[in-house]
């Protein structure tokens, strides 16, 4: 399977079941919804950032179809101007590709450095999609065991409203 092994050993050490789907994309352009109504789950964007010093980092977790204002998220969060983690940050905290990062790149994050935010509106979701730090892969979970994964990983969290 694709994926980075510590995604899947997780996985079976916490006794979560998941669905694995395979493309030959990296899912980024399947927005005909025809592939995402067949897995019946929330499809989540996952986005890297850091602070205007480059000394906090953060994860945010939210529905993939719902926009997210960086602007917006400066004010709300007031840790100063935020912009995009470069892969050499990437590489450094949640070791996964750009491009792959997710809740289960939080499971590379030994310091527990980085600070999620998750959607608040992801509550009322049954499942939700990840890629397992991998492109070409995507697993699908019940949002209890995405709690589990976020538990388990030690990293602070917090749930956020975006919009």
């Amino acid at each position: 399977m694709i994926g980075q092994e510590i995604v899947y050993k997780t996985l079976n050490e916490l006794g979560i079941n998941y669905e694995y789907y395979e493309s030959p994309k990296d899912f980024s352009n399947e927005d005909d919804g025809s592939f995402w109504n067949k897995i019946n789950a929330t499809r989540c964007k996952n986005l890297f950032l850091r602070n205007h010093k480059g000394d906090k980092h953060f994860l945010i977790i939210a529905d993939y179809y719902k926009p997210i204002d960086i602007k917006l998220i400066e004010q709300k969060f007031k840790k100063g101007k935020i912009s995009f983690a470069s892969q050499k940050r990437i590489d450094k905290y949640l070791k996964s590709p750009i491009g792959a990062i997710s809740v289960f790149s939080l499971l590379n994050d030994t310091e527990n450095h980085v600070h999620l935010f998750i959607d608040e509106n992801l509550k009322n979701s049954t499942r939700l999609t990840f890629l397992p730090n991998a492109l070409n892969a995507i697993l699908a979970i019940d949002y209890k065991d995405f709690i589990k994964i976020v538990e388990h990983s030690g990293n602070n969290y917090e749930f956020f409203k975006f919009y």
